[in-house]
């Protein structure tokens, strides 16, 4: 992954990242565990291995073996699963892919017909499944630090675990790295019109979110509703959903695309892609979404929905974050991507707020803006 840098600010507000140790020598080369003993999960505190222990020996005394997720897309998180797998021999992780509203639907029914197929729902900033108090449950989570208050939402049934980017991609085939925007106004350029492409923005979703922080009060002077309808006027070409934008860009459909979630520029990279991702950008103009998952009440495998969960709050789970996922952990001590800067030197825009009155006027803009 390239990454452009400029000047670095400090965020106070955010922690800082240090570096973890790496697995200790009673993993196996694969980072698994190899004996019949207790999983010794690195780094882990001896209460915490306990804990993980537990909820792993209920989970094989009841059969339980398999954890399926539902979200726009827990399969691009298959190497950071496969540490987890490896960690917790006999547990097979099932991702299964869907838009938002699908998986809200399937969840919906689930729920209704008590024939729950679903352990944990991963998503965005607020996913609304954890809204509704018939479908989620809060997590039990005692791997974190001590005294580390774990963030969450909607009485405990949303929990963040992580923090991922957005960026620009572009192919390396048609446009040349120092050619490559590398800042929102570089998007404005006469040479991008009609070449850029991006998730539909007048739906749910992250280029939503990320339009609206653009345009916040403190953001005006740099950016503002101005620049907003300066982009829609470029042209930008909507893809059928924010998963498909990197795979046009990879295929050549467009040069450019932006607002792309990590995760679905690592997927195409993972295939050969000619792709190239910016990040952090020349402005500051870098958009964090905290990821969170809930568990599902009354989950057909809710212990290893519990180990999960516990396992990722472990130094071992948020080193993988980094390694595997190219995420920021959420732990003061978790470490970032490797070629990507401490999140305190990091200039961002703000997460985004989740209160629908708060988005109501600037949604409003963005779909007047680039109305089909």
């Amino acid at each position: 992954m390239t990454f452009y840098r400029t000047r670095l600010h400090t965020t106070a507000a955010v922690v800082a990242v240090g570096a973890l140790a790496l697995l200790t020598g009673c993993s196996s080369p694969a980072g698994g565990n190899t004996s019949d003993g207790p999983i010794d999960v690195p780094g882990a505190s001896d209460d915490a291995n306990a804990y993980m222990n537990e909820l792993y020996d209920k989970a094989k005394e009841g059969g339980q073996n398999e954890l399926v997720l539902y979200g726009p897309g827990p399969s691009s998180n298959r190497a950071m699963n496969e540490v987890f797998m490896a960690r917790f021999p006999g547990i097979t992780v099932i991702p299964q892919d869907q838009p938002d509203a699908q998986s809200l639907t399937k969840l919906d029914t689930e729920a209704e017909s008590g024939n729950r197929i679903a352990d944990i729902y991963i998503g965005g900033e607020s996913p609304q499944a954890a809204a509704k108090p018939n479908i989620c449950t809060p997590a039990d989570v005692r791997t974190a630090p001590d005294d580390f208050e774990i963030e969450t939402l909607h009485d405990g049934r949303l929990t963040y675990f992580a923090l991922r980017y957005f960026g620009f991609v572009y192919n390396t085939d048609m446009v040349d790295a120092e050619d490559a925007p590398k800042s929102w106004h570089d998007l404005l350029d006469p040479q991008w019109k009609g070449k850029i492409t991006v998730g539909d923005p007048t739906v749910p979703g992250g280029i939503r979110y990320i339009l609206t922080s653009l345009m916040l009060p403190e953001n005006e002077a740099t950016w503002g509703e101005d620049y907003v309808a300066k982009l829609a006027e470029q042209d930008v070409q909507i893809a059928q959903s924010e998963a498909v934008v990197s795979a046009d860009v990879a295929s050549g459909r467009f040069p450019i695309g932006i607002g792309v979630f990590q995760g679905y520029y690592q997927s195409q990279k993972n295939k050969g892609a000619h792709l190239e991702m910016v990040f952090p950008l020349e402005d500051g103009g870098n958009y964090m979404a905290r990821s969170a998952m809930c568990l599902i009440k009354d989950a057909p495998n809710a212990d290893v929905a519990q180990l999960y969960i516990n396992w990722m709050y472990s130094p071992e789970g948020q080193k993988t974050l980094a390694e595997k996922d190219n995420s920021y952990g959420w732990t003061p001590e978790a470490p970032g991507p490797a070629g990507a800067p401490p999140l305190g030197e990091l200039k961002r825009l703000p997460f985004s707020n989740p209160d629908p009155e708060f988005n109501a006027p600037y949604f409003e803009f963005i779909n007047e803006a680039f109305k089909k």
